[in-house]
């Protein structure tokens, strides 16, 4: 690897409490796994590099050759065929170092398609308690940042520090052939270049760290202004925003500018070692020629191999630290392929005798989030295929807990849920995920046309297919009017569209997944008059032929259920009619004094 292609990488590499010592060897075999389907291009690369190291060798003493053999003795025929050759091995050499680069890059890139996409897949497996435990970057650098440190070394660094060990043992070899005495004088600059590149590389790796630590600030800054847009303008607070900015800009910059100045010592620090030794080969060199001793054509040679010397010297004093932060990323990686998913795949499915009608009960369920924190205790519920039944409760009462758990986004401590009498747990995901839907009330829509957020309910389903399902949905009359139909950007996070509009979207979607129980969590919460009776049309048709629950919000909500259920403090207070409830009830009745007495009043 040359300076400019890795020095700055190396310098770069963050600043990890991780050693090598502690990598565990399951790490380096998973790594092994996606190296040695390459192997044979990787051992082709291998050949380029000695090639490369053959060649770097060769020149400087053809260099000798040409000036002790032929240009002393005035031999032009041998002087021509010497350069005919020289340039002859220029050629092999760019040769070889075209391979090796194009090689080594090959295997990286295909290194990293592998594991990214394996990392992908696997955290596509992984339950929302994980996801809710993790940082969005935290995931996002696995991908990205490790999985980029991972390929270099399996593929480019690990052939550069070979090609620097046997560049710098080959470089001395010849050197000591050609005189011990000069060779063992250029050693004393040595330890020079070793203790000086090692020391500025440790404090480049901290100021780096120091410099991508505050760019992601930057970026975190950018983020949460430009998503909190309308906050900050509808508050006019976007000279607050903007001092908030500059601040992490100026940390920004003076991460920049203590970088620059470390940075602006590393090239002349090269240089000044280079010289050194070129200034000792002069000097020293210089009087065994005057005495006799040393030819001149070997003198140009130590020249040309001391400036060779050098450079996989300063990348010797570096490699560790690249080794060292593709290590502490390995073991990132290591870490979440091994994750199993906490919702496991059942070892012996089951599938009712008389197929998929929509029956869902819960059975002496117990639930928290953490284990000693029940969220629900001891419930019981049974709902009937193509039964609509309402949850109603306090915020916090359990109600889109209970919804998660029959969409088996978690698993109950205690109790069993079950769809047609079969245990959740005995159900694949793929199909469980088919057969139970949830509509949330934050609906997330794709940065993509609104014609594609709608197929993501079926993938295979046609333009018609797509139209229907929005027909029914009530979505087709807005969307008829933009200006590029189905074709319409619904924008990052669906920000194009109203917060109704993205409900119908979602209830289109929900119409092409088709599935057997359907879970709507307070779908027509905080909209205008006009927009709830739109939802409410839509939710009648798309509730037509299938289990529905309904986390109702409003009291025309509840009107569409044919039983409502009570939750409160995380159990089943009560269920009923309207009626029933109101003159039974308490829990019932505090919250329909509470929530809905005031909206039934405006609304005779």
């Amino acid at each position: 690897m040359t300076i400019r292609g890795g020095f700055m990488g190396r310098l770069q590499g963050r600043e990890e409490q991780f050693r090598l010592r502690d990598l565990d060897r399951q790490a380096l075999r998973m790594l092994w796994r996606y190296v040695k389907p390459h192997a044979g291009r990787l051992a082709l690369a291998g050949l380029a590099m000695l090639g490369v190291t053959a060649t770097t060798l060769a020149l400087p003493y053809l260099l000798k050759v040409a000036v002790d053999t032929h240009i002393a003795v005035g031999d032009l025929r041998g002087l021509t065929w010497i350069t005919v050759v020289y340039l002859g091995v220029v050629g092999l050499s760019w040769l070889a170092g075209y391979w090796q680069s194009y090689l080594s890059a090959w295997v990286g890139q295909h290194v990293i398609y592998a594991v990214r996409a394996d990392l992908f897949r696997n955290l596509l497996r992984q339950s929302m308690r994980f996801f809710e435990g993790e940082r969005v970057g935290a995931i996002a650098s696995r991908l990205t940042n490790d999985v980029d440190a991972l390929s270099e070394v399996a593929s480019s660094t690990v052939l550069s520090l070979a090609n620097d060990v046997l560049s710098f043992l080959g470089i001395l070899i010849v050197m000591l052939t050609l005189n011990v005495r000069l060779t063992l004088a250029l050693l004393v600059v040595v330890p020079i270049v070793v203790v000086s590149m090692s020391y500025l590389g440790k404090q480049m790796r901290r100021v780096y760290w120091d410099v991508q630590r505050a760019l992601a600030d930057v970026n975190a800054g950018v983020e949460q202004g430009v998503a909190g847009i309308r906050v900050v303008q509808s508050l006019s607070r976007e000279s607050f925003s903007m001092e908030q900015f500059e601040s992490l800009s100026l940390q920004n910059m003076r991460a920049n500018l203590r970088a620059g100045l470390l940075f602006a010592a590393v090239f002349p620090t090269m240089t000044i070692t280079n010289m050194l030794g070129m200034a000792l080969v002069l000097g020293y060199g210089g009087s065994m020629v005057a005495r006799g001793v040393l030819s001149v054509g070997a003198l140009l040679a130590f020249f040309a191999y001391t400036y060779r010397l050098f450079g996989p010297l300063r990348e010797l004093s570096l490699v560790y630290n690249s080794f060292q932060a593709a290590a502490a990323s390995l073991d990132r990686i290591h870490e979440y392929l091994s994750l199993e998913p906490e919702l496991a795949e059942p070892a012996d499915p089951q599938q009712p005798a008389d197929g998929w009608r929509g029956a869902v009960a819960l059975r002496d369920v117990t639930f928290g989030y953490q284990a000693d924190q029940p969220v629900l205790t001891e419930v019981d519920l049974e709902i009937a295929p193509g039964e609509t039944i309402a949850l109603v409760g306090a915020t916090g009462a359990g109600k889109s807990t209970l919804s998660k758990l029959i969409a088996r986004l978690y698993d109950p401590q205690v109790g069993t849920v079950t769809l047609d009498g079969i245990d959740l747990r005995r159900i694949p995901q793929r199909e469980l995920h088919q057969l139970v839907s949830i509509v949330p009330q934050d609906v997330y829509l794709f940065a993509d046309s609104i014609g594609e957020n709608i197929r993501y309910g079926d993938l295979t389903a046609d333009d018609d297919q797509v139209r229907a399902a929005a027909q029914r949905a009530q979505a087709h009359e807005f969307i008829a009017r933009l200006p590029q139909a189905y074709e319409s950007p619904a924008g990052e996070l669906g920000a194009m569209l109203s917060g109704g509009q993205k409900q119908l979207v979602a209830f289109a979607r929900a119409l092409l997944t088709d599935p057997r129980v359907l879970i709507l969590d307070e779908a027509t919460a905080n909209v205008d008059p006009y927009t709830e009776a739109q939802l409410q049309r839509a939710m009648d048709e798309i509730r037509r032929g299938r289990t529905t629950i309904l986390i109702a919000h409003r009291f025309s909500t509840l009107r569409k259920a044919d039983r409502i259920v009570v939750v409160a403090d995380g159990r089943i207070a009560g269920q009923g009619t309207h009626e029933e409830l109101l003159a039974t009830n308490e829990a019932y009745q505090r919250l329909y004094q509470r929530q809905w007495a005031q909206a039934q009043a405006e609304r005779s």
